[in-house]
């Protein structure tokens, strides 16, 4: 009941913002200290996901919010267009730092490798932590604060090897050459978010659900013998529904009450569908192109 309110997550949310905005000012700090524009660079990258999380947090508070007449699946979508924000929030940052990188290339600025190294060694350090502590959730909202932190910890990483690289070398080039690299990453994971929430926004069917193979699992329960109007969607990253329209014999209720029970255990066990409505039929609706043609339906 905790993680479906989003409890646990936030608590953890709080905890990266805390963190995050002591990045932050240290990295304000060291730039000031060390003439490192990459510091501020990537300090401007921090803000942005400060921002980030903010947002984070006020969807999973959203999303805790009891349902109402007005919604009635509750407001679980506060986390998909939290979701959206971010991956497009972390597209706008990659944008400034591939053209501040662009800059470098051809005119690399001199920096005081060792007070950046030590400012991006304790950012690495606290990132890192923040990365682990929302790594492997399947909620959408926390893997964008999640690819937020990751992008951190590897521009942290970047900045630390770049100062060594420069430091032995005195090649100022290779700071610029690591941020595009680092930046084709987080483009990648961005656009991987993005899609997902989108394609809940549109109410596809669910990445992990195989439409067939659940056909066939409904059709499997004993008394049914067809169904059409069948419709899969997630209403956020965690939350599944689904509603169908099965054509069963003439039974009682107690046995279509049987029925739902079936189908209910499989969806949920196998597919984690929860939110479930079926509507029994003796006969098919006959609207064109709906009626499930996988199953001759035994019409009475």
């Amino acid at each position: 009941m905790m993680e479906a309110c989003g409890i646990e997550s936030s608590k953890k949310l709080k905890v990266a913002i805390v963190l995050t905005s002591a990045i932050l000012i240290a990295e304000i700090v060291g730039g000031i200290i060390s003439n490192s524009l990459a510091l501020f660079t990537d300090a401007a990258h921090v803000f942005m996901d400060l921002l980030a999380l903010g947002l984070s947090l006020s969807a999973f508070t959203i999303a805790c919010r009891p349902l109402d007449e007005k919604a009635t699946f509750g407001y679980h979508r506060a986390e998909i267009f939290a979701a959206l924000i971010n991956a497009l929030l972390l597209v706008i940052v990659v944008i400034f730092i591939l053209q501040e990188a662009y800059e470098r290339l051809f005119s690399p600025p001199e920096i005081r490798t060792f007070e950046m190294m030590v400012v991006a060694s304790i950012g690495l350090v606290v990132n890192l932590f923040v990365a682990i502590s929302l790594r492997g959730h399947h909620d959408l909202n926390i893997r964008g604060a999640y690819i937020h932190g990751l992008g951190d910890t590897l521009s942290s990483f970047a900045v630390i090897a770049g100062g060594i690289i420069i430091f032995l070398t005195g090649y100022y080039i290779v700071d610029p050459a690591l941020s595009i690299l680092i930046s084709i990453v987080i483009v990648y994971s961005s656009l991987r978010l993005l899609k997902e929430s989108v394609d809940i926004l549109m109410e596809r069917t669910p990445k992990h659900i195989d439409i067939e193979k659940l056909k066939k699992e409904i059709l499997g329960v004993e008394g049914v013998f067809g169904m059409h109007d069948l419709h899969v969607w997630s209403i956020c990253s965690n939350v599944h529904a689904l509603n169908a329209h099965l054509v069963v014999d003439s039974i009682s209720v107690k046995d279509t009450e049987n029925i739902t029970w079936e189908v209910n255990k499989r969806l949920l066990q196998r597919y984690n569908i929860r939110h479930i409505t079926l509507q029994f039929e003796c006969t098919d609706c006959g609207i064109p192109g709906i009626a499930d043609s996988n199953r001759d339906i035994q019409s009475h």
